[in-house]
């Protein structure tokens, strides 16, 4: 059976499939971003003959530019201000807005500047 061959499926199947595949990919976008800033915190990339995280990401993990950049903005903040992990895991916040929330959170503000960005798109 093809993997990627989907028209078999009833409609409610393939709906329902969709869902839960968005919901992991959250996760899995959590999990990941945290595994970042574990890594970017032990500086494990420097072992691994890396000059930096970015590059790290780039060369060893094979992510584009843009997306290590994403990434590694995201998982520092989120390292900083580990509401953001559930906050994105939920689906309350998308990567693209803890890249653009993260330089303006501090701790007296994360809670209001989480709930003010919470299921709002990029716009």
């Amino acid at each position: 059976m093809k993997p990627y061959a989907l028209s078999h499926l009833s409609d409610g199947a393939l709906l329902q499939g969709l869902t839960a595949l968005v919901a992991r990919e959250r996760t899995t976008t959590a999990t990941l971003l945290a595994h970042l800033a574990e890594v970017d915190a032990r500086r494990l990339y420097l072992p691994a003959a890396y000059p930096s995280m970015y590059a790290y990401c780039v060369q060893e993990l094979r992510l584009s530019e843009d997306a290590a950049y994403k990434r590694i903005q995201a998982a520092r903040a989120a390292r900083q201000f580990p509401t953001l992990f559930a906050a994105l895991a939920d689906g309350r916040l998308h990567l693209s807005a803890v890249v653009l929330l993260a330089p303006y959170l501090n701790q007296e503000n994360i809670d209001e500047l989480l709930a003010a960005a919470a299921d709002k798109s990029k716009s």
